[in-house]
């Protein structure tokens, strides 16, 4: 039964990045508030940012808040946030990654008062 379920496995590329992305724990999902954005509670890889990489802003246990405008926390967060922009100009999504790498909140349309909202909940 092994070297069959191996066979489809390798035989098949999305069941094999399935399994991979299982196997190493990147496939998993947290369960999302009812109502939540649709990439609330999944991995997000390591992205480029105008800063750098989004792993390097997650050093040091840090939140990273990723805007597709500038945004300004006043320095309230100290060095538990990391505020950065997308590389990428075509992206519209605000994302607020936890420190472990998984969206803790996003919104496609945040303004100042709805981030500052979210920061709240999930920073401090």
């Amino acid at each position: 039964m092994r070297a069959l379920v191996s066979a489809f496995v390798n035989a098949s590329r999305p069941a094999r990045t399935r399994a991979l992305a299982q196997i190493s724990g990147i496939g998993h999902a947290y369960a999302a508030p009812r109502g939540a954005h649709r990439l609330v509670g999944t991995w997000v890889p390591d992205v480029a940012l105008e800063g750098g990489r989004l792993h390097e802003a997650l050093r040091g246990g840090r939140f990273a808040l990723i805007t597709p405008e500038p945004y300004d926390d006043g320095g309230a967060r100290g060095q538990r946030l990391a505020v950065e922009r997308w590389a990428s100009g075509a992206r519209r999504t605000t994302v607020l990654v936890r420190p472990d790498g998984y969206v803790a909140w996003a919104s496609d349309s945040a303004g100042p008062a709805e981030i500052e909202t979210a920061l709240a909940a999930h920073v401090g």
